[in-house]
């Protein structure tokens, strides 16, 4: 159920997103071609510059213009955005696309481009830009109104400082998105007009208040039981736990906001943009599809060599977990007989497994069987980077034994990790593997992907604990 209420949660910052590339899209070549007409069809007879030209640079408007506004944070999802701040952030996109053509102007494009066009460019990205902003915000804020996205809260606990929260939701207007019908835990102290939930555990009032997001508040007498609930609560919905504000130690890291002048601290506030979840996909795609081209006559090659080796069919499929907990399907080359069971249940492979082929020993070593996963990349069910995945029956038993396990599918599954480049594969340290996940995804970046996939070539194919 958690997986499924967070799945929801996000629906929204999604819709956002898209909304906002598609608008931004056609904002940003409108201002290039409109100004192109201006310049040469308004201020001049005819147009003495390449149209095709024009054309091919307008590709270059585009995509620049994407990557400064979501370098510039203008993808977040948000249900309210301040429009100062917005047109501020815009103001200062159309600048750096206007110094990214002077730039290629000068030193880059052999072709001369108008600077009078280039001027009206960065005039008439800003003011579409702005236009853009303004009608799909009006929009989003329409669609607020309707409630079509609120957010179901259960407040957990008692005291003031979560009576102060309730008040303030209904004083403020923020009943427009957050709808808070549920109280758990407030018999000593009802708020009023909240219906009490009656349940052995938070996990059971959760479901069935069908709480997307958690707020918990107890009264100074009752510290260590809010800190219980926040632990579980953090289990429960990862990042939509907040706390009125005191709160233990986290798992990954946290963030202090403001609700109307309450303070809040927000529980493992990690939290990947559209557009960072659209960078990392693209590079995905691209990087993995090139590699499937690329090592094409590798494929054939391995191919044969473990048909060959043994009967049975060429890959190895098995369920494995991903993002948001979900369970797909993934490939390697087969490396075992397929004629020897499993003993004893899901466990790691142990050094010396006679299941294990000649040629699988090999792939094993070298982590070649694990290639076949990029076509899990590309079908999205796995990344490159990211953390390794595990198989269902072991998660089961992870995350009993390890405090804040699942905080690891907060990503995609990834073919190589910061655990993995670290040498933590196989039959090592599980715990410690856990904490170089969390660690890679709270500090995520592009570039730190790019590091793994620079010391995956070094030290993460070939591995002693690969058995």
């Amino acid at each position: 159920m958690k997986h499924k209420e967070q799945r929801k949660a996000n629906e929204f910052g999604k819709f956002q997103f898209r909304t906002r590339l598609f608008f931004d899209s056609i904002a940003i070549l409108l201002a290039w071609f409109v100004s192109y007409y201006l310049r040469f069809f308004v201020l001049q007879d005819g147009s003495q510059e390449s149209t095709l030209m024009f054309s091919m640079l307008s590709l270059v408007a585009l995509f620049s213009g994407i990557f400064f506004l979501n370098s510039s944070h203008m993808y977040e999802a948000r249900l309210t955005s301040q429009w100062r701040k917005e047109i501020g952030g815009l103001f200062y996109v159309s600048i750096y696309v206007f110094l990214t053509f002077v730039v290629i102007y000068y030193y880059v494009f052999y072709y001369k481009i108008s600077r009078m066009h280039l001027l009206m460019f960065g005039v008439m990205l800003f003011l579409f830009l702005v236009l853009d902003r303004y009608i799909v915000n009006n929009l989003f804020a329409k669609m607020i109104k309707t409630g079509r996205f609120k957010t179901n809260v259960l407040l957990v606990g008692n005291g003031e400082r979560l009576r102060d929260y309730y008040n303030t939701v209904i004083e403020s207007g923020e009943t427009s998105r957050l709808k808070i019908n549920y109280q758990y835990l407030g018999t000593d102290n009802q708020i009023k007009g909240l219906r009490q939930i009656n349940a052995a555990s938070l996990a059971k009032a959760v479901k069935d208040s069908q709480a997307q997001m958690v707020v918990i508040s107890f009264s100074d007498t009752d510290y260590n039981r809010e800190i219980e609930l926040v632990r579980e609560g953090m289990e429960l919905l990862q990042e939509r736990v907040f706390t009125l504000p005191r709160v233990p130690k986290t798992y990954v890291g946290n963030r202090f906001s403001s609700f109307h002048y309450i303070p809040m601290l927000e529980i493992n506030s990690f939290n990947m943009t559209s557009g960072r979840w659209f960078i990392k996909r693209a590079f995905d795609l691209v990087s993995c599809t090139l590699a499937v081209v690329i090592l094409s006559p590798l494929f054939l090659l391995l191919a044969l060599l473990v048909k060959l080796s043994s009967p049975g069919p060429v890959f190895y499929k098995q369920k494995r977990v991903t993002i948001d907990g979900k369970i797909f399907t993934m490939l390697k080359f087969r490396s075992m007989r397929i004629d020897m069971k499993e003993k004893g249940g899901a466990h790691w492979t142990e050094e010396n497994d006679p299941r294990v082929t000649a040629i699988g020993k090999f792939l094993r070593r070298t982590s070649l069987d694990e290639i076949p996963q990029f076509f899990n990349v590309i079908q999205g069910s796995m990344s490159l980077i990211g953390p390794r995945p595990e198989r269902p029956e072991l998660e089961e038993i992870f995350e009993k034994e390890i405090p804040g396990y699942n905080m690891r599918h907060r990503m995609k599954a990834g073919i190589s990790g910061w655990a993995q480049v670290n040498g933590l594969r196989g039959n090592t340290s599980l715990v410690k593997r856990i904490e170089y996940d969390l660690y890679y995804i709270k500090n995520w970046s592009f570039a730190f992907d790019l590091r793994i996939v620079f010391l995956t070539f070094f030290k993460g194919f070939i591995n002693r604990n690969a058995y």
